[in-house]
């Protein structure tokens, strides 16, 4: 155990809390660029600051911070983070979103409430403080780390997944990655990833056209009897898509997909009494799931299914009061999140096949995000060394075939070749929504697992004759 950095954490744990706090007041908005910049230059200053290499990499978008520090060990970890967050302009927000205000949240107890705290600005500052406190206790790390950090998770990834597959040779060394992240869940129960789902994120719209409609501005309600409306094509359009229940009907869409494999199926039965959706439903405010059942037969849809999804809706007046009007278009954006085998391409020709199919060619299909879908086996020395870490904290863990979500993981697997892990102690919660926030307790705990985390790969790595990259 790491009793002697824990105990340094515990003594200067106020710095840190207020390190965090500092990082999360900065705005970083990947959509409108606000503080994308600035929060570039304070993660190249928290490298430069550990005695890193480190330096900001421009991209057509958003730039990257690369940084390397070399501490003479026998093992290298790439550390993979982001640094931008989603617009905080949703209604809701108890307190100023950039003003990282603590808050007494009821069952949590005193939190940080703002935007990026758990995604994934709290966690970025909290792992900076956790290396800080095992140097200034040991000296240095036990391992190497070559650090990447992004600025367009939000957007997709755009130019990291562009950047890395033709600068392979920054990664060289790298035997292994980490993501930390806050992996507390809303009971406070403690889970693993092991992979995650893919993503395509589109925008579907129809406009007046040959077929019909307006076709450069809104018309008069009243020639409803006369003219088609794009609002109702383009949800006829969807009604084809979906059938009863969530039903995916876009033939093609999940082919090649695959179920759970049965390793999936044991490591969850293995930790079957950690299943538990009551949480969930109470904190996401959801009277009932889509699927019967309950505890791990439910939960291996939520990792095992494709899903369809209807990020949003739009199209003529929604003003205040009334206005009569045949709009010219409307508007929907979308997500696909994909299974093992399911890839981004293959599915979005299935999606435009199936709309030419059932006569609606004229619908625009405008592809904005892609991921594809990975996986990393529970064997591999960097998952073991955090699911010791886990169990030397005193926690059951409960493991995760997918994260639902979706992260660049692929990149590790697919380019770099090298296995990866997410995690670390700690919740937040409401990410995407307002009043986002993380525990402060959480913070401390994660410093600690992360402190931990890096003690146990080295020892792990060569107990299992993995060849060391120096």
């Amino acid at each position: 155990m790491m009793d002697d950095v824990f105990s340094y954490l515990e003594k200067n744990f106020s710095a840190d809390l207020e390190a965090v706090r500092t990082f999360l007041r900065q705005p970083s908005i990947s959509y409108t660029s606000q503080g994308i910049a600035e929060t570039a230059e304070l993660v190249r200053s928290m490298i430069a600051d550990l005695g890193g290499a480190a330096q900001i990499i421009p991209t057509p978008g958003h730039p990257l911070v690369y940084g390397r520090l070399d501490e003479g060990a026998d093992r290298t970890l790439l550390y993979y983070s982001m640094y931008d967050v989603m617009p905080a302009d949703e209604p809701g927000w108890s307190v100023d979103p950039f003003a990282a205000e603590i808050v007494d949240l009821p069952k949590y107890g005193s939190s940080i409430v703002a935007r990026g705290a758990v995604n994934t600005k709290g966690p970025t500052a909290a792992f900076f403080r956790a290396l800080k406190a095992y140097k200034a206790v040991r000296g240095k790390l036990p391992v190497n780390l070559i650090f990447i950090v992004e600025g367009e998770e939000e957007m997709g990834s755009r130019h990291f997944n562009e950047f890395v597959p033709t600068h392979k040779h920054l990664f060289a060394g790298a035997e292994a990655a980490i993501f930390p992240f806050f992996a507390q869940d809303e009971g406070l129960q403690t889970f693993m990833w092991l992979g995650t789902k893919g993503l395509l994120y589109f925008e579907l719209t129809a406009r007046g056209g040959e077929w019909g409609g307006p076709r450069s501005r809104g018309i008069h309600g009243c020639f409803a009897g006369w003219v088609h409306n794009p609002v109702w094509r383009l949800v006829q359009a969807l009604a084809t898509m979906v059938g009863p229940g969530d039903r995916i009907l876009v033939q093609g869409l999940a082919d090649g997909a695959i179920d759970l494999s049965k390793s999936d199926r044991q490591a969850m039965a293995d930790c079957a009494d950690l299943y538990n959706e009551r949480d969930f439903l109470d904190a996401y405010d959801v009277k009932r799931l889509k699927w019967p059942g309950q505890g791990v037969a439910v939960w291996e849809k939520l990792f095992s299914q494709p899903t369809l999804n209807i990020d949003g809706i739009w199209g003529g007046y929604t003003g205040p009061e009334t206005k009569t009007l045949v709009p010219h278009q409307a508007s929907t954006k979308m997500d696909v999140r994909l299974v093992p085998r399911m890839e981004p391409d293959a599915v979005v020709a299935a999606i435009r096949k199936h709309l030419d199919d059932h006569g609606f060619s004229d619908v625009e299909m405008k592809v904005l995000n892609k991921y594809h879908w990975s996986k990393v086996s529970i064997e591999e020395p960097v998952v073991q060394a955090m699911l010791q870490t886990y169990q030397q904290l005193g926690r059951r863990v409960q493991v995760q075939p997918l994260n639902p979500g979706s992260a660049p993981y692929w990149i590790f697997e697919r380019v770099l070749g090298i296995p990866y892990i997410s995690g670390g102690l700690g919740h937040g919660s409401r990410q995407h929504s307002s009043d986002e926030y993380c525990t402060v307790q959480g913070l401390l705990d994660f410093e600690k697992s992360m402190v931990q985390f890096l003690d146990n790969y080295p020892r792990i790595a060569a107990a299992a004759g993995q060849n060391a990259s120096r």
